[in-house]
């Protein structure tokens, strides 16, 4: 008896306390990141190509309260969820090439999040070109959190497609977005 109920218990406690892994949505493309580089990049004729898209050395596995991790990029690095991200931005604008005159890098330089109210992602995010050294954009990007771990880690998962799109537009509206494409 005492052996069923100590199993019971440990049971129980796995039960109640394991870890789940939370997984982001594929990415879905904004159309007003899409005007925003035809509007800039195509009235000057210029192609862009994206080289290198790396992480920074503060880039470490997220996990979100007691339910465990949250992987926001399944089957590729952050940074390359990053790249193919705007690389769908740009070819919907029709200003991508993969022999493009312009080549932009980026690199994550940070990222975090919180699940507690007020909720919201943190991306430190520098770019630079074969025409410029680039400058760095910090995008924070808020959404609505719940009580509940599942829930609110869901959100956490849910909110980084969206937090994207943010960093892109941040990206894009930079006043020095014209000199990284050499304008």
């Amino acid at each position: 008896m005492k052996k069923v109920s100590t199993l019971l218990l440990i049971s129980s406690a796995a039960f109640l306390f394991g870890c789940e892994t939370t997984s982001s949505r594929p990415y879905t493309s904004s159309t007003n990141n899409v005007l925003k580089f035809q509007k800039v990049i195509a009235d000057s004729n210029t192609k862009i190509q994206l080289g290198n898209f790396t992480e920074g050395q503060g880039i470490s596995k997220l996990t979100c309260r007691l339910n465990g991790p949250v992987d926001v990029s399944p089957g590729k690095t952050t940074a390359e969820y990053i790249r193919e991200a705007m690389q769908t931005e740009l070819f919907l604008a029709q200003v991508y090439d993969v022999d493009g005159s312009i080549l932009i890098n980026g690199q994550l330089e940070s990222m975090k999040f919180s699940s507690l109210s007020p909720a919201s992602w943190d991306l430190k995010f520098k770019v630079s070109s074969n025409k410029s050294e680039g400058y760095t954009v910090n995008t924070n990007y808020p959404f609505r959190t719940s009580y509940s771990a599942y829930s609110a880690c869901k959100n956490v998962a849910d909110a980084f497609g969206p937090a994207v799109q943010k960093l892109i537009s941040d990206v894009v509206d930079h006043r020095g977005f014209k000199s990284l494409i050499g304008q």
